[in-house]
């Protein structure tokens, strides 16, 4: 019986990796992972994944109580992102990248919040200008 008690494990985000390196016009997949459930899916499932830019935040991605909202991303990654729904389930956000330019260089922040918790972390990706080699 005392079981229930344990299962009140925190909400927490991780990603799988801290920085991120990739050429110009390459493609990248950044992942965060976060705590599921053993029964049953998220209904009040947030994602917010962005890149902090100077004075602005760049959306990549958002879903809001399970709905996605393309029409926030910004111009800047229209048509380049795409995410990997089949592994959502398992508590992973896996976010490919593609046609990567400089300017996408800088700190990406995804939020997640479901009625378990709320958790966000960064990563760092570097996108290397092989123009200038």
């Amino acid at each position: 019986l005392s079981l229930s008690v344990s299962s009140a494990a925190t909400f927490v985000v991780n990603v799988t990796q801290s920085s991120y390196e990739a050429e110009e016009n390459h493609s990248i997949t950044l992942e965060w992972t976060f705590t599921t459930r053993t029964q049953g899916s998220y209904r009040e499932l947030f994602i917010h994944c962005s890149l902090l830019a100077p004075h602005k935040e760049l959306v990549l991605y958002h879903v809001s109580e399970g709905v996605e909202f393309p029409d926030s991303q910004d111009e800047q990654f229209s048509g380049r992102v795409q995410i990997d729904k089949d592994v959502l389930r398992e508590g992973r956000i896996r976010l490919h990248v593609s046609r990567l330019r400089t300017e996408d260089s800088g700190l990406y922040l995804c939020v997640v919040k479901t009625e378990d918790g709320v958790g966000s972390e960064i990563c760092r990706l570097k996108v290397l200008d092989i123009s200038s080699h």
